[in-house]
């Protein structure tokens, strides 16, 4: 039922435990592991060496990401993606699409639904946009 898991990484202490769970996951399944991190405000005029440190950082969280989940025995293989702030979401789901995820799983700082609704969570928009059922670890 889950053979190609779509795991979004940000950096945060949260990438632990969605990573654990996706570790598992994958490992029960027999799945392969997609990772994906959506780089924030890229089209915003930056200064060029700003934005190459700041790829740079990202491909290195995707590429040990992939590592530590290969060194766990699980088949993996990630991207970095780039977007707007306010549409990191769309660019997970248009992932997931791409790689025909079975299943996402991604980490949540545990805001309330309200300030979800609000604010407008990376997570909370996955959840409702999408039509993939999502794990969500907090």
């Amino acid at each position: 039922m889950f053979e190609i898991i779509l795991t979004a990484v940000d950096g945060s202490e949260h990438d632990r435990k969605a990573l654990a769970a996706t570790k598992e996951l994958a490992k029960l399944a027999e799945g392969t592991v997609r990772v994906v991190h959506v780089r924030e405000g890229d089209f915003i005029g930056r200064a060029g060496v700003v934005a190459r440190e700041e790829h740079d950082e990202a491909s290195k969280l995707v590429d040990q990401t992939v590592a530590e989940l290969v060194a766990a025995g699980v088949k993996a293989t990630g991207t970095l993606r780039s977007s707007l702030s306010s549409l990191v979401a769309l660019e997970i789901l248009e992932e997931a699409e791409e790689c025909s995820a079975s299943v996402i799983i991604m980490g949540s700082r545990g805001v309330s639904d309200l300030k979800g609704l609000l604010v407008g969570s990376t997570t909370h928009k996955v959840l409702h946009l999408g039509r993939l059922p999502v794990l969500v670890m907090r």
